[in-house]
């Protein structure tokens, strides 16, 4: 079910993740990714979200996107067995949309379970249930596959990176920077002085 094919108002409030849009007479509450949260930190002219509408026995939730491939890549996360309206939105939150193609196109269950709050299983199961469903999702470039060794150092320094309080997108530009290093933690100071600037 879903009530509204999009909101467009202007921000009352923002807070933990979600956006109390004001469309004049109401406000419309809504969930949204980390992503689209940081997106929208000081935005003062209308905006306009693409919805989905969670229907529960006790509870009505609306979930927005800025674009309609974020909103139609949530459908598909969602209709997935286990993975629930809150849960895809986390999925969302994490990783990019690109990512996720690439994750589940290289069937890399274990970078997708890096999820807060998702398991191997449920990672398995997105990856078997659309693995032939993302073909239709451009992906321009893919910011971060993990895949060998090398690879897996990178990935523990994004990780450190985002554990210190760095956003992930500006902890993988600064680990994409590093040319050279000799282990996790040559890497990680060397990332940091990106941050100094």
């Amino acid at each position: 079910m879903n009530m509204y094919g999009f909101i467009k108002g202007t921000i009352d409030f923002i807070k933990n993740n979600q956006v109390c849009i004001d469309t004049g007479n109401v406000g419309y509450l809504v969930n949204i990714s980390e992503k689209t949260y940081n997106e929208l930190l000081g935005e003062t002219d209308e905006i306009k979200l693409y919805t989905y509408t969670s229907v529960k026995e006790d509870d009505i939730s609306l979930y927005g996107f800025l674009t309609i491939e974020e909103l139609d890549f949530y459908k598909l996360l969602i209709g997935v067995n286990s993975i629930g309206p809150k849960l895809g939105m986390s999925v969302l939150s994490y990783f990019t949309i690109s990512e996720l193609v690439t994750y589940i196109v290289n069937k890399d269950a274990k970078a997708i379970s890096k999820t807060p709050g998702l398991g191997p299983k449920s990672a398995e199961k997105i990856i078997i249930d659309l693995k032939d469903r993302v073909s239709s999702f451009a992906v321009d470039s893919v910011e971060y596959v993990p895949s060998n060794e090398e690879d897996e150092t990178l990935n523990e320094c994004v990780d450190a990176l985002i554990s210190l309080g760095f956003k992930k997108k500006d902890a993988i530009s600064a680990v994409r920077k590093v040319k050279d290093y000799t282990d996790l933690s040559d890497l990680l100071s060397k990332a940091l002085v990106f941050f100094d600037n």
